[in-house]
């Protein structure tokens, strides 16, 4: 397996400013307009992406300790001395650092680095993503407002299409069913009416202590108890004729929702939200994020979203937005959607 602390020429144990700094150094060593250049490019962001993540870094530590053991660590030397401004860059990062694959660190120990580097992380703040030039790391403020506009935006979606649209459209189609199930709603909440007004007696009787009127009284409410139980079944049955409305409101409501936040952003990086505020979503390189991006981004948030809401209902919202804005935990300002993407939201200049 390929060496990332060789590739990059750093110890096993360097912090994430150490790795970022021997990142930065041994890009700017490397043509990206050969398809060599590229192709050690790929790697070091690779061997970044992997050493710059505490969870990712971990489990690389792990695997990297077992290979270590098997002799199958490949200390990338070769590959990077392929691109000729790269190799001397290499070669003289290699020299102090010999010896690199016969100090791996175990399992144990890379573990507990990772959990070193996420604790610090958490503390310092400290962005591990150098920002492209002209643009900032956005507000609270700024994030918070732009979110909040597009959600007034999906919601609105949401209610047109899944709930007035489908039932709309239920109603123009199957007019008899609806009309049914309308009437049983009625009878139910009458019967509801009938319950409450016996209950209220049954307990004005208890305080008289007229047991044989509470009998009567009583009588009444579980009757109507049945009734409702009754009509509710034979209301749910009609609806259930109805389900291919609903879910197809659902999956359009959706499917609208995924439009709205990809279309613009893929061409601008931008929802409407974020335009507001000027904040645009970016790769984690500073490159445009793009259709790829967007697709993938927005596509990961709508597909749990969904998923979550077909099995949980409203408790699906607050799931996702915990998701979503983990971003206020986070040095690089990522959401678990954005880490999950590799992206980045950032501020254009004013």
């Amino acid at each position: 397996m390929d060496d990332y602390y060789s590739l990059l020429g750093i110890d096993a144990d360097a912090s994430v400013d150490d790795i970022r700094g021997a990142y930065r150094l041994r890009k700017e060593g490397i043509d990206t307009a050969s398809d060599v250049g590229k192709a050690d490019a790929a790697k070091l962001n690779k061997a970044w992406n992997v050493l710059s993540d505490p969870y990712q870094r971990g489990r690389y530590d792990e695997k990297r300790a077992e290979a270590a053991e098997g002799g199958d660590v490949d200390d990338g030397d070769e590959d990077a001395s392929s691109n000729g401004s790269g190799s001397k860059s290499a070669k003289s990062s290699a020299t102090g650092f010999k010896g690199l694959q016969a100090n791996a660190k175990s399992s144990r120990q890379g573990r507990a680095q990772a959990a070193r580097d996420a604790r610090a992380a958490r503390q310092n703040k400290t962005p591990t993503i150098a920002l492209p030039p002209g643009t900032s790391w956005p507000s609270t403020r700024h994030r918070i407002v732009a979110m909040v506009i597009d959600l007034v935006v999906l919601l609105v979606i949401f209610i047109l299409v899944s709930q007035i649209g489908a039932n709309a459209l239920a109603k123009s189609q199957k007019p008899d069913i609806v009309n049914q199930a309308n009437s049983l709603n009625d009878k139910i909440t009458a019967e509801n009416k009938v319950k409450s007004d016996a209950d209220a007696r049954v307990s004005a009787d208890k305080k008289a202590t007229n047991t044989a009127q509470q009998a009567t009284d009583q009588k009444a409410s579980d009757d109507a108890k049945t009734q409702i139980t009754n009509l509710t079944k034979q209301h749910d049955d009609e609806l259930a004729k109805l389900n291919g409305y609903f879910l197809g409101g659902l999956a359009l409501a959706f499917f609208l929702g995924f439009l709205y936040l990809a279309i613009p952003s893929a061409l601008t990086g931008q929802t409407l939200g974020k335009r507001t505020q000027h904040l645009r979503t970016l790769r984690e390189d500073g490159s445009p994020l793009g259709a790829r991006g967007a697709i993938t981004r927005y596509g990961l948030l709508i597909l749990v979203t969904m998923s979550f809401y077909v099995l949980l209902r409203e408790v699906a919202a607050v799931l996702v937005l915990f998701g979503v804005t983990m971003w206020m935990r986070n040095p690089n300002m990522q959401g678990l959607h954005d880490r999950l993407a590799h992206t980045i939201v950032v501020r254009d200049a004013d």
